[in-house]
């Protein structure tokens, strides 16, 4: 068994979905004007993005049954697709059937590789395992907006955005060939019913919720950030990249440190503190009237979610471990959840009180996270 091929592998598909991600907010007001639509309304091109992603639990189930690296395999062609659907798309609709694929890739994967991983790897170092995951996000997140802004400004284009992430996930895919198959459940009898024990569980529903809370507050915080930056500071999209990247250093030194330090302290324990970071960085940010202020607030306040949640995922891989892509895939599924009912009210919440209302609701949903998770590492895990 070849751990770093199986690192690796992983890695490069962490990195391009989470790149396609991150890519799209910061080019938010190139997108509008691309396809000739209000700022607001390109966050509800994600909408058949995140619904897609209620199917991927029984995608989950089948997983655990037959193998997790077909499992992969599959997801990783309809990203590609998706990606070359979204490429050479020239209308929004086209672009969101684009993302639909795209969607079911970053869901499906987003869960199914850290599950195949942790089935290779001990649950007294799978925070080093999980980490490594999302450092490949840490840099996306770094390097996204610069990506995406130096792509539209020099080619007037998406196609050159999303070529390179279909050719990468072609890469993956003959990488996985290489890879063994996954431990398969003994218990071949798993079926849907076992999708709603885990929801009936109380520690599985407190996991969920706090899932649905911790990528809440970031999702909404990043997906406006652009538009923020756009019409309240009368950045460029060439400096509102650049703030993006800034970010994302907050990204890549908490991803860094729970690599390296989750396991030796304990997952539990990094996830409070690094919560409890995020909770005390984001609420006095909706007051700050500098761009200064605002990045080091907003840099303490990533470090806090994505260090935090890095441990949190670690946690979550040992909590069904017989069902642990179904159960995975259910986080995922909160993830779409979460991602189709803010790409439904979320214009309605801009034009309702801005940036300040979106930083308020970012907010209280870290809270309420930091509290819920506060309570199950006390009482279940």
């Amino acid at each position: 068994m070849n751990l770093f091929l199986i690192y690796l592998t992983g890695f490069l598909i962490h990195l391009i979905v989470s790149m396609e991600l991150n890519t799209v907010s910061p080019i938010t007001p190139y997108l509008a004007t691309y396809f000739n639509i209000a700022d607001s309304s390109v966050i509800s091109l994600s909408l058949g993005f995140s619904l897609i992603g209620f199917y991927v639990p029984f995608f989950g189930l089948w997983a655990d049954k037959h193998g997790k690296k077909k499992y992969i395999s599959l997801s990783l062609v309809s990203f590609i697709i998706g990606a070359l659907i979204s490429g050479f798309s020239s209308t929004p609709l086209i672009f969101a059937l684009g993302r639909t694929f795209l969607g079911f890739g970053y869901f499906s994967l987003n869960a199914s590789v850290i599950s195949y991983i942790s089935d290779f790897v001990p649950y007294n170092k799978r925070g080093r395992a999980s980490g490594i995951l999302r450092i490949a996000f840490g840099i996306a997140i770094l390097i996204s907006p610069l990506y995406g802004t130096f792509i539209v400004n020099t080619f007037d284009n998406i196609k050159g955005i999303y070529m390179p992430f279909a050719i990468i996930a072609f890469i993956c895919l003959i990488l996985l060939n290489k890879l063994p198959e996954s431990k398969q459940t003994n218990n071949k009898s798993i079926n849907t019913k076992d999708v709603l024990d885990i929801i009936k569980d109380p520690m599985g529903l407190k996991l969920l919720i706090i899932q649905f809370l911790s990528i809440t507050s970031p999702y909404i915080f990043f997906s406006y950030l652009g538009v923020y930056l756009s019409n309240d500071f009368n950045l460029s999209q060439l400096n509102i990249g650049l703030t993006y990247t800034i970010l994302g250093c907050g990204t890549v030194i908490g991803v860094t440190l729970s690599t390296f330090i989750s396991d030796k302290i304990g997952k539990e324990k990094f996830t409070k503190i690094f919560y409890t970071l995020m909770v005390i960085a984001i609420i006095p940010i909706a007051y700050v009237k500098s761009i200064p202020a605002f990045i080091i607030l907003a840099t303490l306040y990533a470090i806090g979610i994505d260090g935090g949640w890095s441990a949190y995922q670690a946690i979550c891989t040992e909590a069904f471990p017989e069902k642990r892509t179904t159960f995975m895939t259910l986080l995922s599924f909160t993830n779409a959840l979460m991602i189709s009912l803010f790409s439904i009210i979320g214009p309605y919440l801009y034009a309702l009180n801005g940036y300040k209302l979106i930083l308020t609701i970012s907010s209280i949903s870290s809270a309420l996270a930091l509290l819920i998770f506060l309570n199950v590492t006390k009482k279940d895990i």
